[in-house]
């Protein structure tokens, strides 16, 4: 039976940090809160642990996921190519809900990635999300807490009945009011590309980097 365990999420205790980090080191599957919605975090090293991810999600194997770090430094050690588009959402944009899907560098996970030129990163605007991933000591699976194709539940007595077993660690911040998802920015080129409209809209981006494209 999987522990449940309850976070105040903009003062986290340290004791629910650390033992979210060692379920993530161990190889675990967390459902943890974020700025935007639950998610279903692990080790985006850990090639089975990604994989449990995807198979509580009812999720495609091959299906890239995203992943969240607790620094811009953090980030910049997945890709070995930054954009002065970039560079400028990250100023402006970051610790908050903003996805940029960088070039992959040798350092990508390939668990994540599955072969995919890009990794999706973001910087969490949510003091427990950013001190899990550090921790943690790598990137964690940042991918919500949801059956694939299926709403995403607001609390977490919610996502374990929608999810049943596989998860290993429930963090209960309490019901996250229903929003927008992050909104992902394809930086991969010398011209950011919108791929999603989130929380961040197109005309916010826009005053920030006036070349963005959708």
């Amino acid at each position: 039976m999987a522990l449940r365990l309850n976070v105040e999420v903009n003062e986290p205790a340290d004791r629910v940090l650390v033992l979210a980090a060692e379920v993530v080191q161990a190889g675990g599957v967390v459902v943890y809160p974020t700025d935007t919605l639950y998610g279903l975090g692990a080790n985006a090293w850990n090639a089975e642990a990604v994989r449990r991810v995807k198979a509580i999600k009812k999720r495609e194997e091959d299906k890239p996921v995203l992943v969240i770090v607790h620094s811009p430094a953090a980030a910049l050690g997945l890709t070995d190519e930054v954009t002065e588009g970039a560079k400028a959402l990250m100023k402006s944009f970051w610790p908050g809900p903003l996805t940029l899907l960088f070039r992959c560098g040798a350092h990508a996970p390939p668990a994540v990635t599955q072969g995919a030129s890009r990794i999706g990163v973001r910087v969490p605007a949510s003091r427990f999300c950013m001190r899990l991933a550090e921790l943690s000591g790598c990137p964690v699976t940042s991918t919500s807490a949801n059956i694939s194709g299926e709403p995403v539940p607001t609390g977490v007595k919610e996502i374990e009945r929608a999810l049943g077993g596989g998860v290993d660690l429930f963090i209960d911040g309490g019901t996250l009011v229903r929003g927008l998802p992050s909104t992902v920015v394809d930086v991969s080129e010398s011209v950011p590309r919108l791929i999603r409209e989130g929380v961040i809209t197109y005309e916010e981006l826009k005053k920030t980097v006036p070349t963005m494209t959708r």
